[in-house]
């Protein structure tokens, strides 16, 4: 490759440090937020519900600015909005005392982060050439997921420190104002809008092609029953870990997904996304179900790591192949109704597999996870060998 087409893009460099301050103040919440529930008396259920929320209002809202952003061909206003948005919600946390309020303001920041994440997406697309596309965004989910280390490792440190109290949740939560104003004079001192010719009504209009849909479907169908992050957190405290240490944990498996995301994007502009997104669902499907026993404190830290390279594995390579897949007029489009398809499942599989947690048990819930990552494996890799159009 020569070396100009190595090179990573202005904007990319932009909106990863955007990302990685908006990650620190995100992660500081995110793992800390199952404890805050459980404290004022949030069940199981609540606590998927107000996960499921949280990303189903994020696909919701991709829907929506994807479409105007690829209409408005300004990608810029739309990821300040976002930003603005989440950056106002999070540290409101500090005053929330029971189970709406909570989900009010996850809510909130869900919105933030869909208004901003498929023009975001859309804009690195912009920026990139193809040969490059991978190890943009390896890299933006490199410098994105540093923010997730430091975000809970700080938070870690002060509930060891200060103590598991509400008065330590509140204070951690009004941190969060930081990270986000940052991003905030990044995005307005630091992204350009870059050019891009004028599309057709007809382009913008086109219909997407049948492989970003059958990408889609394997995707959807795996979140449908995928355990949640926060659900994943609960099972390694039933594990033994202190909730105290759970921040430490989550900080630990995102470091993993971290340091993994660049290589494994160079490594997908090399052979091609979808062999890695493939085995991503595969390394979960088996996470799923070894946690659906009861598994030592040390096999638990295995299976956060795996969890980690699962993320690597799928969340940069997703992003670079619908870019691959669809035309540029269409990609805002391509990847709002991505993500709201994928979010509406996220929401439904949150509520389902909290309400089989806490009805029948916790192993049930894993194992139908398990069994549906392993169908969304499935099903790319019955398109692959079927030569659906992924050439990318």
């Amino acid at each position: 490759m020569p070396p100009e087409r190595k090179k990573i893009p202005r904007n990319v460099l932009i909106i990863a440090f955007v990302a990685l301050a908006s990650g620190f103040g995100q992660d500081l919440i995110t793992p800390i937020l199952p404890g805050f529930l459980v404290l004022i008396g949030v069940n199981r259920a609540g606590v998927g519900v107000i996960d499921g929320l949280l990303q189903g209002m994020t696909s919701l809202f991709r829907f929506v600015s994807g479409h105007v952003s690829d209409r408005a061909r300004n990608r810029k206003t739309f990821i300040f909005l976002g930003y603005a948005l989440s950056a106002a919600a999070r540290p409101m946390l500090a005053l929330a005392g029971g189970f709406w309020a909570v989900a009010t303001l996850r809510a909130a920041d869900g919105a933030g982060k869909g208004v901003k994440d498929a023009p975001r997406d859309a804009l690195i697309a912009d920026s990139s050439g193809v040969h490059v596309r991978g190890r943009a965004f390896g890299f933006q989910r490199l410098v994105d997921t540093m923010g997730s280390v430091f975000g809970p490792l700080l938070a870690g440190a002060m509930l060891i420190l200060l103590g598991a109290s509400l008065a330590t949740y509140r204070l951690i939560f009004l941190l969060a104002a930081v990270p986000g104003a940052i991003a905030l004079l990044l995005i307005w001192f630091g992204i350009r809008e870059p050019a891009r010719e004028r599309m057709s009504r007809k382009k913008h209009g086109a219909p997407l092609p049948l492989a970003f849909w059958v990408f889609t479907l394997g995707t959807a169908i795996a979140m449908l029953t995928k355990i949640n992050d926060s659900l994943f957190l609960l099972r390694a405290s039933d594990a033994g870990i202190p909730l105290s240490w759970i921040p430490v944990l989550f900080g630990g498996f995102t470091l993993l997904y971290a340091l993994l995301s660049y290589p494994i994007g160079i490594w997908s502009d090399r052979i091609g996304k979808l062999p890695l997104i493939m085995a991503g669902w595969l390394v979960l499907a088996l996470v799923e179900f070894a946690f659906s026993f009861h598994v030592t404190l040390a096999a638990s830290l295995g299976l956060f790591a795996m969890y980690g390279l699962f993320y690597a594995l799928t969340e940069g390579s997703g992003r670079a192949l619908i870019a691959d897949l669809v035309s540029p007029e269409s990609r805002g489009k391509a990847y709002g109704y991505f993500h709201t398809i994928v979010g509406v499942c996220v929401i439904a599989g949150g509520y389902i597999l909290g309400n089989i947690w806490d009805t029948v048990s916790p192993e049930l819930a894993f194992r139908i996870a398990a069994a549906g990552s392993f169908i969304g494996f499935a099903i790319l890799l019955l398109a692959r060998f079927r030569k659906t159009t992924f050439a990318t």
